[in-house]
């Protein structure tokens, strides 16, 4: 009997990821306004090699598609576009966390052990305020060190 590990992805599930992602490649990198070069530079390949992946000439490695999610889930410019157009490999983030959604991750650290059954409750308005409370509290006890 094998025991398939939630850490194991087949080749079939990154290559899905990866075709997901890549027809979107040039309008996320332009609403993050960062050039070619910049993001090559800053993921780790050549800019030829990002234009021809941008392109579709060329399959992006795994490697650099958890990059990009990275980057893109990481820039507020792009965050909620690529999570909106289910590039974001939410199904991958929550098998590697048990089955929770952590797609709240700011959230649930902050709420504590209940935060999953918390957030559940909470409607898109009522998360967009305990953000924006927790980053005005940040910025005041910042300004006044």
């Amino acid at each position: 009997m094998q025991v398939e590990s939630k850490w194991l992805l087949t080749d079939e599930e990154k290559d899905s990821f990866i075709a997901m992602l890549t027809p979107n490649l040039t309008v996320l990198r332009t609403k993050a306004e960062i050039s070619q070069e910049e993001l090559a530079n800053l993921i780790g390949v050549s800019r030829q090699t990002y234009s021809a992946m941008e392109r579709k000439v060329r399959k992006m490695a795994w490697s650099t598609y958890l990059s990009l999610v990275l980057f893109y889930d990481h820039n507020r410019k792009t965050h909620k576009m690529i999570r909106q157009l289910s590039i974001f490999p939410q199904e991958l983030i929550t098998r590697f966390n048990d089955g929770i959604d952590f797609s709240d991750y700011e959230l649930s650290s902050f709420l504590g052990n209940n935060s999953e059954e918390i957030i559940e409750h909470l409607d898109e308005q009522a998360k967009g305020a305990i953000r924006a409370m927790v980053m005005m509290e940040y910025a005041r006890c910042k300004s006044s060190k």
